[in-house]
């Protein structure tokens, strides 16, 4: 089984991990993918579903938390679908505190998160 799954459907990527990387080398590799197909043309969001994830490495996160902030400076909208209603609490005072709620949010559900990408219509 495949680690990750990487869609375009309209505007929007949705990347969602099934396991997280286990090295930098692997992560490095991931964050580029994304970084190339959120630089095409005509992506203008990003949909990260990180609900299945239970652990990861702090190496690895930190790969993850270098690519976030690209994608926040080159992105237009974000969501993330959290792994529990903590993450996804607190990663919603950061975006509000940050003055970006608008444009960054995480979830609980699919559902949520596929109307605020305005894809309601989205199927895996």
């Amino acid at each position: 089984m495949e680690k990750y799954e990487m869609k375009i459907y309209k505007d929007v990527l949705f990347f969602k991990y099934y396991e997280m990387a286990e090295t930098v080398g692997e992560a490095e590799q991931q964050a580029e993918e994304v970084k190339r197909v959120l630089s095409q043309p005509g992506v203008t969001k990003f949909l990260n579903d990180n609900s299945a994830i239970q652990n990861s490495k702090p190496e690895v996160n930190e790969v993850w938390g270098e690519l976030m902030s690209w994608i926040g400076s080159n992105v237009e909208k974000t969501g993330t679908i959290a792994t529990n209603e903590a993450w996804k609490n607190q990663l919603n005072r950061l975006s509000k505190s940050a003055g970006a709620y608008d444009s960054l949010r995480a979830f609980s559900s699919l559902e949520e998160s596929l109307e605020f990408m305005g894809i309601p219509d989205f199927k895996l």
